[in-house]
């Protein structure tokens, strides 16, 4: 069974026990292909195409709000920073080969590119428990989302702004005032960046760190912020293009 993957690796990719999958294979969610001997394997591209029939935002939001720690699926989990940039060279492929996106390709590539090496930057060595970040787009449903159970962007901030005391407040921070004395600072003051990403183009953000909640969409003057009723462990961004 060449270039299959057994059911181990696939309970793997999918973030599922192995009695989950036997129960799909049998209900027809999931077809597994069956050797002589009767062990179950997958085609990679049939796992991949079965995982984004799911909101990957829905996914996302479980794995950075849960009280127990998991890995995400394989397929959507980038531990390292290279592994990350790997993976946002091919979103960049994929996008390219599409007409509609040939003058936006690179705004959205950015876009994703700052939040995800802010995970990174900000987080190096400090990780909570799980280290790296949740990466996953459909590009058939305009959807790309990122996520980590990092510091947060409070703790984060409050490095340099020990006074600050809520999420709302950090937040409102993080995305309109530029501070000096963050490292790396190239990247410290990213969100900025993308927040006029998104007000000058037609996408939209939805930003989750602790309880606070930003959506942002095209035009808009004033941040649109909220209360969530789940605290995330790091940062969600939602960005629909």
């Amino acid at each position: 069974m060449n270039n299959l993957l057994s059911i181990g690796q696939a309970t793997e990719q999918l973030g599922v026990d192995v009695s989950t999958l036997r129960r799909w294979d049998k209900s027809g969610r999931l077809k597994a292909i069956r050797s002589q001997g009767g062990h179950r394997y997958y085609r990679q591209d049939d796992l991949t195409s079965f995982l984004l029939t799911f909101d990957l935002a829905k996914i996302a939001l479980s794995w950075v709000t849960t009280t127990k720690p998991y890995n995400p699926p394989s397929i959507f989990y980038c531990q390292t920073s290279s592994v990350f940039q790997a993976r946002l060279q091919r979103l960049e492929g994929e996008l390219l080969k599409i007409s509609k996106y040939k003058d936006s390709f690179s705004l959205i590539t950015s876009s994703v590119g700052e939040i995800g090496n802010n995970s990174f930057d900000h987080n190096l060595g400090q990780w909570p428990d799980i280290p790296g970040i949740f990466f996953a787009y459909n590009i058939g449903r305009k959807q790309i989302v990122l996520a980590d159970r990092g510091q947060g962007i409070l703790n984060t901030l409050k490095r340099v702004r020990p006074n600050l005391i809520s999420d709302q407040e950090a937040l409102t921070v993080a995305f309109t005032e530029y501070i000096s004395g963050r490292a790396p600072e190239n990247r410290g003051n990213g969100l900025k960046w993308v927040k006029e990403n998104i007000i000058n183009n037609d996408f939209k953000l939805l930003f989750l760190s602790g309880v606070a909640k930003l959506n942002l969409k095209k035009g808009d003057v004033k941040l649109n912020l909220s209360i969530n009723k789940k605290a995330a462990k790091g940062c969600l961004a939602v960005i629909y293009f």
